[in-house]
């Protein structure tokens, strides 16, 4: 028999045990909860290349024109939820794109030109007339094509722009539609004069190719070509055509800022195109302008000297009675009569300069006697009969260098003869009858 006191003890100690059973139990039940509320409310972390496993059109989109939208965004900048929870979770683009930001922002129906996975637009053509809203994003276009009017501000952007970008292939170059000034020009060459939102207002780089400007102005480029000294070798035509019509200011700089007044009296001289066309400055018409003596001494100063020197009919003359053109001349017998029937242009010259004919001076060269014998006849006919050594010398022997001076005897001859005879006879003239006509 189990004494009352052991029975009471094996009861406590199979309690014990039970409690110990349900308590384990219950906590048991209670992290079981636990873990499946957890696992209830716990949310997958995503990414876009999750998206992509479903959705892969807009995935190809957005990586390919995505822009701003994937770089800075994301899918789930965007897409708060999914469907069937997510359809009007979208936000709007105000809510990014700030209207007060940009003009551009403020315009409505965003998708007529942009697609949310492709915002970058491929393919103006395709969205009819563009012009709004490009100009407003780029308004100093806009203003440039209203400043100067032309063909190219009257056409929409999508003419010539297929996309949005200035990559090659993204817009058309001019020569697609223009024909070329020459064949072998380029794109880069429109560039070097023309804008292509104000192609009319003409802008010059420092490279400009002056062979394009002969396309429309041939007969100026040929001109400079063949007669414009120092304007062809030294300048272009951007150095002096700083702007073109229809500018009216600006378009030619002055004489001066080249030709320096300081520098010369000739660049004092106002109203240069009177004489010289810019085009070929050297081609002057000179009878163009009277008198113009007063202009051309302040170049050629000496002959201004000379005709001062030694007055004559010439200088009373203005110098375009003789130079109609820059570097050419009259020649004398086109004017006056010569001395002899087979005379030229330089047997003049070796007795004549033509600013100071009358101041006779005679040419190291020679002057044939026949053409002082044409002023001096009665001299040449006494020399001609003469049968002393004078009769074989050029009459500038002794007529040195300048008309009416003349050696005196004893400069060749010394003194022949005694001392007595010359100190009785000072002329020598007295024996003999003179130089030309000798008597011994």
């Amino acid at each position: 028999m189990i004494s009352d006191k052991d029975f009471n003890k094996k009861r406590m100690i199979r309690s014990s045990q039970g409690g110990r059973r349900l308590l384990f139990m219950l906590v048991a039940i209670l992290l079981l909860s636990t873990v499946t509320v957890c696992a209830e409310e716990a949310v997958p972390v995503l990414s876009d290349g999750d998206c992509g496993k479903c959705h892969r059109e807009a995935a190809h989109d957005i990586d390919a024109n995505g822009g701003a939208h994937r770089t800075e965004m994301g899918c789930l900048g965007c897409h708060i939820a999914h469907p069937p929870k997510g359809e009007v979770e979208i936000p709007k683009c105000s809510q990014c794109h700030e209207p007060s930001e940009s003009d551009h922002f403020a315009l409505s129906n965003c998708d007529q030109c942009h697609t949310p996975h492709a915002p970058v637009i491929k393919d103006f053509a395709s969205l009819g007339e563009v012009k709004k809203g490009c100009l407003s994003c780029h308004p100093q276009i806009g203003q440039a094509m209203t400043e100067v009017p032309s063909s190219h501000g009257e056409q929409d952007c999508s003419e010539c722009h297929q996309e949005h970008g200035l990559d090659e292939g993204q817009f058309m170059d001019c020569l697609e539609c223009h024909e070329g000034h020459t064949e072998s020009m380029v794109y880069k060459d429109c560039l070097s004069c023309h804008d292509p939102h104000q192609p009319t207002a003409y802008t010059w780089s420092e490279d400009t190719n002056t062979n394009l400007c002969s396309a429309c102005h041939a007969d100026e480029v040929g001109a400079l070509t063949e007669h414009g000294g120092a304007h062809s070798s030294e300048i272009s035509c951007s150095d002096c055509h700083q702007n073109h019509p229809p500018a009216t200011t600006g378009v030619i700089p002055n004489c001066a800022d080249c030709h320096d007044p300081d520098d010369s009296p000739h660049y004092k001289v106002e109203d240069c195109t009177r004489c010289h066309n810019p085009h070929q400055p050297l081609e002057m018409d000179l009878s163009a302008v009277s008198p113009i003596k007063p202009i051309c001494l302040t170049c050629h100063s000496k002959p201004g000297q000379e005709m001062k020197k030694h007055p004559s009919a010439h200088a009373d003359m203005d110098c375009s009675e003789c130079h109609q053109k820059h570097g050419e001349y009259q020649q004398c017998l086109e004017c006056h009569e010569g001395h002899d029937a087979e005379m030229q242009y330089k047997d003049c010259l070796r007795c004549h300069q033509p600013h100071h004919p009358a101041q006779l001076e005679f040419s190291g060269a020679g002057v044939d006697p026949k053409l002082c014998g044409s002023c001096h006849n009665d001299e040449l006919q006494q020399l001609a009969g003469n049968t002393t050594k004078h009769a074989k010398l050029q009459c500038i022997y002794c007529h040195k260098r300048t008309h009416k001076v003349t050696l005196s005897c004893d400069n060749c001859h010394g003194q022949p003869h005694d001392s007595g005879i010359h100190q009785y006879f000072k002329e020598c003239s007295k024996c003999h009858k003179g130089p030309h006509n000798l008597r011994n």
